[in-house]
């Protein structure tokens, strides 16, 4: 059972589809935000298909967020999202083929550290990092009104209303405002 008590961590997400991306993306990064509070999001890229065939350009990004709940916990809630978006996840071969949303944790941690990402070793994220200092093939998508994608950025919701909210700025910038405020939730700050 997860409390008020629980230590939070940082969970590192990478997002990728390559079935109408815009839409699942920025769908799914309002998902994140209006279960996890803030989301950090680096930016989004096309990248080629990596380990399956096909036509379609997939759009990537990392997100990182803080939360309570166990690994197992967030990988099932992720199942069901991208099942909800379309993907069979009683397809044995679901790892060959096109994707509506793909949504893997690839760290968990007590501390917040970009350096984390340097180990990620996958292409795809590889593109997104380097997308902070080079931003080839940045995309950009819409989230309610609003447009992000092309720099790194906070996702985050308004509890009464719904409506989201997008911050950006540099990446330096938003880890000090993402770390206070996880402080500050927890009496740190």
């Amino acid at each position: 059972m997860v409390s008020a008590r629980t230590p939070r961590h940082y969970v590192y997400v990478s997002i990728g589809s390559n079935l109408a991306p815009e839409q699942h993306v920025a769908r799914a990064l309002r998902e994140l935000a209006q279960r996890f509070g803030e989301v950090l999001v680096l930016p989004i890229v096309k990248t080629e298909p990596c380990d399956i065939h096909s036509e379609h350009a997939f759009f990537n990004t990392l997100v990182i967020f803080a939360a309570r709940e166990s690994a197992e916990t967030i990988k099932e809630w992720f199942n069901q999202l991208e099942a909800e978006h379309g993907r069979d996840r009683n397809d044995p071969l679901r790892s060959q083929k096109d994707r509506t949303l793909d949504l893997d944790i690839l760290h968990i941690s007590p501390e917040l550290s970009m350096a984390t990402m340097s180990a990620f070793d996958e292409p795809y994220t590889q593109v997104c990092i380097e997308a902070l200092t080079s931003p080839q093939n940045t995309q950009h998508i819409t989230l309610g009104n609003l447009q992000l994608g092309h720099r790194p950025a906070t996702v985050y919701t308004n509890d009464g209303s719904s409506h989201v909210f997008i911050i950006e700025d540099t990446l330096d910038r938003l880890l000090q405002r993402f770390e206070t405020t996880l402080h500050r939730e927890q009496g740190l700050a």
